[in-house]
């Protein structure tokens, strides 16, 4: 019997903060701990202190002269461009690199833990899928993604499924793994027409002998839960099933639900919430070493923690109340945050379109049947 789910936290992760107005605020984190804590979810996981990685660890996927600048930048305050250094999206502060390290360990730690038997693990702290080989890139200084799955393939000849839902394109991880049929990279995301990073279109089918394992599916302005549970049923159930991975990696997202700032789909948290059971019943079916789900974007504090605590009910199949804890309520206001949801789940009926169903579910079809033609036939599908 595997042992219980393993979940790395630490309150060093929250010195990860770019800027006090940049979109991306530790307090998620802090907010998502807190939820899960008080609805006793966490007396049901493993709780491990996140450790930092190595020199060692980071060069499994970064460039040294890259990591050279990140130190340099954490020391110096010198901004570097050309490594996407002291840009708006990454601007450098004291502790860039320390605090990048520990964000990578903790991913490492759990993918360590999985290994050594744990049934699956939630590292909310992860999912930094932007950043490349020699780049910062949207908020993400080091790719814990990359590196984690780099880790296990140096130990363990085995394939893995990465399956990114965040409303941003996972084009860091996609680039690692793009000439590999090891990794299956499958993407659902706002179309880069409308969105950073700009890419992750249908025909980005992989390269190389990894041909046919890189999958994208973009969605225009508007599309929400329909489309989501489409997609999965669709395009992520056929190729789960056919290329049964022994490890399923998520990067689980939250910018994709209706109520955050930076993007433009409509997901709900019945959306979020059938995907995320399917995905557990079936890592559960299908993979021997489990399931490594990280976090990623969410720029709506309240609402991250909100439904990063739903996540991790659902995989450890416990129940939550209905209501918003009103003590979690009492804290967010207190941490600066009103406007907090009522209820732990979302009344589907409130979500405003910003363009007709019917256009964007011929949108949809458009982009399915591209990835039948060009992705299907190389998995016998």
């Amino acid at each position: 019997m595997r042992g219980n789910l393993v979940y790395p936290y630490s309150n060093a992760l929250l010195e990860y903060e770019f800027r006090k107005d940049h979109p991306l605020k530790p307090d998620r984190l802090k907010l998502t701990y807190l939820l899960s804590k008080q609805l006793g979810l966490l007396d049901k996981v493993k709780e491990i202190e996140p450790t930092h990685a190595s020199r060692e660890d980071l060069e499994l996927f970064h460039s040294p002269d890259y990591i050279d600048a990140v130190e340099d930048s954490g020391t110096t305050n010198n901004i570097h461009p050309q490594y996407g250094l002291g840009t708006p999206d990454n601007p450098v502060f004291p502790l860039i690199h320390d605090t990048g390290a520990r964000y990578v360990g903790a991913t490492l730690d759990a993918m360590r833990a999985i290994m050594g038997g744990a049934s699956n693990a939630f590292c909310i702290s992860g999912g930094l899928h932007h950043a490349h080989k020699n780049a910062a890139s949207g908020f993400c200084i080091y790719n814990d993604v990359a590196i984690a799955i780099n880790m296990l393939h140096k130990k363990k000849k085995c394939k893995v499924l990465y399956f990114d839902f965040d409303a941003h394109h996972g084009d860091g991880v996609q680039n690692a793994f793009y000439s590999s049929k090891e990794v299956m990279t499958i993407s659902v995301h706002q179309t880069g027409k409308t969105l950073f990073p700009g890419s992750g279109f249908v025909y980005e089918t992989g390269g190389v002998e990894g041909v046919g394992y890189s999958v994208n599916v973009p969605l225009m302005p508007g599309a929400g839960t329909p489309e989501l549970i489409r997609v999965f049923d669709e395009v992520v159930v056929p190729l789960f099933e056919s290329f049964k991975p022994d490890l399923l990696v998520t990067q689980q997202g939250v910018d994709g639900h209706y109520m955050d700032p930076l993007a433009h789909l409509t997901y709900t948290s019945h959306g979020y919430e059938t995907v995320i059971r399917k995905l557990r019943d079936m890592s559960s079916d299908i993979c021997d070493i489990g399931w490594l789900a990280l976090g990623g974007g969410g720029y709506h504090p309240v609402n991250v923690a909100r439904l990063w605590t739903l996540f991790l009910a659902v995989m450890l199949d416990e129940d939550v109340p209905r209501k918003v804890p009103d003590e979690f309520k009492e804290a967010a206001s207190q941490m600066g945050y009103p406007d907090i949801p009522e209820f732990m789940r979302d009344d589907d009926e409130v979500v405003q379109l910003y363009v007709p169903r019917e256009q964007v579910s011929m949108d949809l079809d458009r982009a399915l049947r591209r990835v039948n033609e060009l992705v299907f036939p190389y998995h016998g599908l």
